[in-house]
């Protein structure tokens, strides 16, 4: 009879849900559990007691050594939050699983900013991945999802019309894995007369992209309809600025990302006003043209506009 060798550590990457998991049996028959400690260069961020069944975790962990006893697995994950923005700009960065006995479980090099952010448990998703829409056609919204670090892993993203509630935005790669292809059918009886705003977001409900929707005639000009699309994007960039949570990432990291988009909300806003002007001395053309079509408006002339603008 053939006797199969336990193991008394055991762990890998679970790159499909971003975690470490594993399992530790202690070293001490008296000890009832084991506790082991995540690191980042040997930085302590997190820390578990393997006190799971390994049935729990069976798919995950196959093709590990069978451990001793089966309460004794666990699962890790890389808090946002513990990320030093030195460890964004390093060619690799050192994950390590240990027990508290200080044996070596488990130790992986994570390759570039990719790797780490893909690993980090509740990253910023406008970090990772970028959605650029293409339009609606055939009653549906075209589009595709970025991978700006080029991870080559596919995210997990849902759609949402108004406040209705996510359904999983389905993705087909291209060949080289950084442009997710996706469409998204608009059911007509939940879209609501005038505007809708598409969301798109992560597992968490965590804000990646928006895009209006206009149902129903309409008589706005194109000037009206440019206006719509900038409140929108205003709204999302200040839904994600407001919505980000203080412990998500590293101080440094988060106030460069509130005024980044601070910036972008400021040239929106002028924007804006340029478009509003555009308006007011289009209709004040069209009056002066009637009163006076053969001299210039003087309200032209004291805004300082030119005509065949």
């Amino acid at each position: 009879m053939s006797v199969v060798a336990m193991a008394a550590h055991g762990a890998r990457i679970d790159w499909a849900k971003a975690r470490v998991i594993g399992f530790s049996v202690p070293a001490d028959a008296g000890e009832v559990f084991d506790v082991v400690e995540l690191a980042l260069d040997d930085r302590v961020v997190s820390t578990a007691v393997a006190n799971r069944s390994v049935f729990e975790l069976a798919q995950a962990l196959a093709g590990l050594p069978l451990p001793s006893r089966e309460a004794c697995a666990f699962e890790l994950r890389v808090p946002s939050g513990s990320l030093l923005p030195s460890q964004l700009g390093q060619d690799s960065v050192r994950l390590t699983v240990r027990s508290t006995r200080g044996d070596l479980v488990f130790e992986h090099a994570l390759q570039g900013p990719q790797e780490l952010l893909h690993m980090a448990d509740g990253a910023p998703l406008d970090l990772l991945y970028e959605v650029q829409f293409r339009g609606v056609r055939d009653g549906a919204l075209h589009g595709v999802v970025l991978d700006k670090l080029g991870s080559g892993r596919q995210p997990t993203l849902y759609w949402r019309l108004n406040e209705g509630p996510p359904e999983r935005l389905w993705l087909d790669s291209a060949g080289d894995a950084r442009a997710h292809f996706f469409l998204c059918d608009l059911p007509v009886k939940v879209l609501s007369e005038g505007r809708n705003l598409l969301h798109v977001t992560g597992r968490d409900g965590q804000p990646l992209a928006v895009y209006p929707i206009q149902l129903g005639a309409q008589g706005e000009s194109e000037l009206q309809r440019r206006v719509v699309a900038l409140e929108a994007q205003v709204g999302f960039l200040n839904h994600l600025m407001m919505s980000q949570p203080s412990e998500a990432l590293p101080a440094r990291l988060a106030l460069l990302k509130s005024e980044i988009v601070g910036i972008c909300s400021e040239m929106l806003t002028m924007q804006r006003a340029n478009f509003e002007r555009e308006a007011l001395a289009a209709v004040e053309m069209a009056l002066a043209a009637r009163a006076a079509p053969a001299s210039p408006p003087p309200a032209l002339s004291r805004l300082g506009l030119r005509l065949g603008r």
